[in-house]
């Protein structure tokens, strides 16, 4: 079996070497022509330069949101393909490469025959539908990257495309990630609730003047609290009044019924004092009596008034003698007194008691009338405070929204936005088209390839024998002569 096999391998070789020798003619002349064909083609084909850029798209800056709602958290997730798109998108858009193109001047470079404004306008549209052909814009893989590439006849034309494409594509991002004029808008509006903040202010400074109110809330509570004290000390200055007054009228009534003053002793003693002065009365007497019987007669006058008064004066002693006399000592009651001092206390008390009363009833009143007037203002009151309180929140809110809206100007200014230039584009001397060395093996390849069919087909659709040498191999016998027809 082997044996076989290799013969008609081998047979199958010789027929393949008989075939290329037979048709070595054809095969040659076409696999030259076409090589020759391929290699004229490249040599003469147009150079044409990449040039290349890449942009980072990410999420450093936020973009503003113009509304009177707060400000959002300053979230910054990860890139989507949404963004990436978008940012494709832009890179691709007709206002974007018409600008490229009136600034390079690519519609210098298509000819029309046209008249010459018609002939302008036809010539931008061709420039710009060429420029959306040459541009290849696709996202990295897995990154947060977008490649650009850009084919021309000249490298400086090919990056000077890109890199006006690129400031073009940055001022449109800003343009149309930004909002222009919202830094004068949130300005005037902050401005002007500043001033609504101020009159808040004033009207309510105002009404604590004119009603005598500072913390109306807290004066309501010290009120309310001051007039239920002094509700509850009337109470009090009524029950103590009215206990005092019962006291009053008991003391009075117990001071009726006891005397000032109280025996404290009783003694019974005789009536020296005046026997003693009429003894010495009598003694004088009869002196006198006897001083008058040396100078008159007995029965004279002067001597009979004598002897009467002596007469009178005995007469007295002996009822004198008589008599006896009854000594009694007295003193201060102590409870009358006490009582005395006790009702006085009280009375005084009691007249305490209602001076106090007097002036909590004043308060009380007072307090009264201050509560009234703080539940007429409290309506007003607050209505002031919460126009006060919303101007603020007002004024802060666009105050925070005037700052933001600055600095994202600022940021515009400067030209700082989620997507940057990673790689600029650069003049590259070497060209990507023609690639020389691949065309000419491609085109050894197409020229075998070519060759190798058209000599197979030829020999596969040929029904007649030319040469003798095709004869023996077809018959495998030796030829021995051939004929001509003339």
């Amino acid at each position: 079996m082997n044996t076989i096999d290799d013969e008609s391998q081998l047979v199958s070789r010789r027929q393949i070497v008989a075939i290329l020798k037979r048709r070595r003619a054809l095969i040659l002349g076409v696999f030259v022509v076409v090589a020759a064909t391929v290699a004229a083609v490249t040599f003469l084909m147009p150079k044409q330069y990449e040039s290349r850029m890449k942009i980072l798209v990410k999420n450093e800056r936020a973009d503003p949101i113009v509304s009177a709602a707060p400000s959002g958290s300053d979230s910054r997730g990860e890139v989507g393909e949404a963004q990436i798109n978008s940012e494709i998108e832009l890179l691709d858009s007709d206002d974007l490469l018409t600008q490229v193109v009136q600034r390079c001047g690519l519609a210098s470079l298509e000819g029309s025959g046209a008249p010459p404004s018609a002939g302008q306008t036809l010539a931008k549209d061709r420039a710009v539908r060429r420029l959306h052909r040459d541009l290849a814009i696709s996202p990295v893989r897995k990154a947060n990257i977008i490649l650009v590439e850009y084919v021309a006849g000249d490298p400086h034309r090919a990056a000077n495309v890109l890199r006006v494409l690129s400031e073009g594509y940055l001022e449109s991002h800003l343009k149309l990630h930004g909002t222009p004029g919202t830094y004068q808008f949130f300005k005037d509006q902050t401005l002007r609730y500043q001033a609504e903040v101020k009159d808040a202010e004033a009207n309510l400074a105002a009404f604590r003047l004119r009603e005598d109110v500072v913390m109306l809330s807290q004066q309501k509570d010290v009120t309310l609290q001051k007039s239920s004290d002094s509700e509850s000390s009337l109470l009090q200055a009524d029950a103590a009044i009215a206990e005092y007054t019962r006291k009053i009228a008991d003391s009075r009534v117990q001071l009726a019924a006891l005397a000032p003053r109280v025996d404290t002793q009783n003694r019974v003693v005789p009536n020296q004092y005046s026997v003693e002065r009429l003894n010495t009365t009598l003694a004088e007497l009869q002196n006198r009596r006897t001083l008058l019987l040396s100078k008159f007669r007995p029965e004279d006058r002067a001597v009979q008034e004598a002897n009467q008064e002596i007469a009178d004066t005995r007469a007295a002693l002996a009822k004198a003698e008589t008599l006896t006399g009854v000594e009694k000592a007295t003193d201060v009651n102590p409870l009358y007194q006490s009582l005395q001092t006790d009702l006085a206390k009280e009375q005084a008390d009691l007249a305490g008691f209602e001076g106090r009363r007097q002036t909590l009833l004043q308060q009380t009143g007072t307090y009264k009338y201050r509560l009234l007037r703080f539940a007429n203002a409290t309506a007003a009151y607050d209505d002031l405070v919460r126009n006060q309180k919303e101007a603020e929140d007002r004024y802060l809110l666009y105050a925070t929204k005037t700052e933001e809206a600055r600095i994202a100007e600022s940021l515009d200014q400067q030209k700082i936005a989620n997507v940057a230039i990673a790689e600029s584009p650069t003049e590259s001397l070497i060209p990507s088209k023609p690639n020389v060395p691949l065309n000419l093996a491609l085109g050894v390849l197409l020229a075998g390839f070519l060759s190798l069919g058209l000599g197979f087909s030829a020999e596969y659709f040929s029904d007649t024998v030319t040469r003798a040498a095709e004869l023996e191999e077809l018959t495998g016998l030796p030829v021995l002569a051939t004929a001509f027809r003339w």
